[in-house]
């Protein structure tokens, strides 16, 4: 999981704030591990994840279900985390609340962003993406619950020639759309669940 450190200096006056390069969604938990299920998780954490619970009760009991890690027929998955920021964006462009979406649009969002089984930042494949075709080279191409293709793979850092011994970034692709984004956090594990947390800068519908 990547951690961002901020600095606050008082110069002049003024507060000036800095932070590294990392990208890090509070977690509120240690190593990522949570005692709970995914859906309990976002709950207990609103200000990443209060409008994908609100998202998730407005497409219907079996998300609910899927979330809650009792749906019989996936009782483990793993989730390419939509946070509060990515759906504030849509529905400020759309100029509509969570209350004005189709219930089934939603529900197709989602399934999108699920994939059947554990999959832990140490299963993803190295990759290399192409400047000119929709698919690189490595990584592995997994099918969501929606039935789409997601490609999904890391970076090894090199120094002079020497891999790093550093946490591996994870990239996805949503090969239909050829949207590209980044995990800000990965390995958050609830009961049911393994989230991998999108960037903020991601936007909600750019995988269709």
């Amino acid at each position: 999981m990547k951690r961002a450190i901020c600095f606050m200096v008082l110069f002049g006056g003024l507060l000036f704030t800095a932070c590294t390069k990392d990208n890090f969604i509070h977690t509120g938990t240690s190593k990522g591990r949570f005692e709970g299920s995914l859906m309990e998780y976002m709950e207990a954490h609103p200000y990443d994840w209060s409008y994908m619970v609100e998202f998730v009760r407005h497409s219907g009991e079996d998300m609910v279900q899927l979330f809650e890690g009792k749906d019989p027929e996936h009782k483990e998955i793993t989730f390419l985390g939509i946070t509060n920021h990515s759906i504030r964006r849509y529905l400020l462009t759309e100029g509509k609340t969570i209350a004005d979406l189709d219930p089934e649009w939603c529900r197709g969002i989602i399934l999108q962003h699920v994939i059947d089984g554990k999959i832990y930042r140490k299963d993803v494949v190295p990759g290399e993406p192409s400047e000119y075709e929709t698919l690189g080279t490595g990584g592995t191409i997994y099918t969501t619950l929606a039935g789409t293709q997601v490609w999904i793979y890391t970076i090894i850092p090199e120094a002079g020639g020497v891999t790093e011994n550093t946490a591996r970034p994870i990239y996805l692709n949503f090969l239909k759309s050829n949207e590209k984004c980044n995990v800000a956090s990965g390995d958050i594990e609830p009961d049911n669940c393994v989230v991998h947390a999108l960037e903020y800068a991601f936007t909600l519908g750019q995988e269709e």
